[in-house]
């Protein structure tokens, strides 16, 4: 597996980008920061998207990819938990911002297409394992084991104090954690359900 860093910030400047990153150039992991990061043609590369959790910062482009590849011919998978599922699907690509791309060109071959995951169940995803693994943030969140052939990594997304309940269920050769705030925050971090370097 080659990972690319897109973005691993929860503010966009003209020097950072929002979360997201990106396997092999077909998997991307959170949207926050995919389009700004990636070239038009490989926007046409990704496949699928596994999203963490609902927060902005993770989800933003979600709708200028939908842009980007609606005349590609190819359905990008999207996979998520129940949660942020729902709210995908009722708030970001209900047709009410953009073009609705879950029908979008049409019925039999939109956009996106939305596959809710259980917790520690394995799923495929193109040719990755994957699976999701609950983590302790603001909002129902979920981290990601994905694996393919025997190296495995994890990624957090957001998570805050007892993410470290999962390791039972995990074994990552690469472990991609979310530090949101610095040491000097860590009450502000605990509040909102994020990490701290210490």
């Amino acid at each position: 597996m080659r990972l690319r860093v897109l973005g691993a910030h929860n503010l966009e400047s003209r020097d950072t980008r929002m979360e997201s990153h990106l396997i092999d150039g077909v998997l991307a992991l959170d949207a926050g920061g995919l389009t700004r990061a990636l070239t038009f043609d490989e926007q046409k590369q990704v496949r699928a998207i596994i999203l963490s959790h609902r927060h902005f910062d993770h989800v933003k482009d979600l709708l200028p990819l939908g842009i980007a590849v609606r005349n590609n011919g190819v359905t990008v998978d999207i996979y998520a938990i129940q949660d942020t599922a729902d709210f995908i699907k009722s708030k970001l690509l209900d047709g009410s911002l953009f073009p609705d791309f879950l029908r979008s060109p049409s019925p039999d071959n939109p956009v996106f297409r939305i596959n809710v995951v259980e917790f520690k169940k394995e799923f495929k995803v193109l040719d990755y394992t994957a699976m999701a693994v609950p983590v302790p943030h603001a909002v129902p969140a979920a981290g990601f084991q994905i694996s393919s052939g025997d190296k495995k990594l994890f990624y957090t997304g957001d998570t805050g104090r007892g993410v470290a309940d999962i390791w039972p269920d995990i074994s990552p050769d690469v472990l991609l954690s979310e530090v949101t705030f610095g040491n000097a925050m860590e009450e502000t971090a605990d509040r909102v359900g994020h990490l701290t370097p210490a």
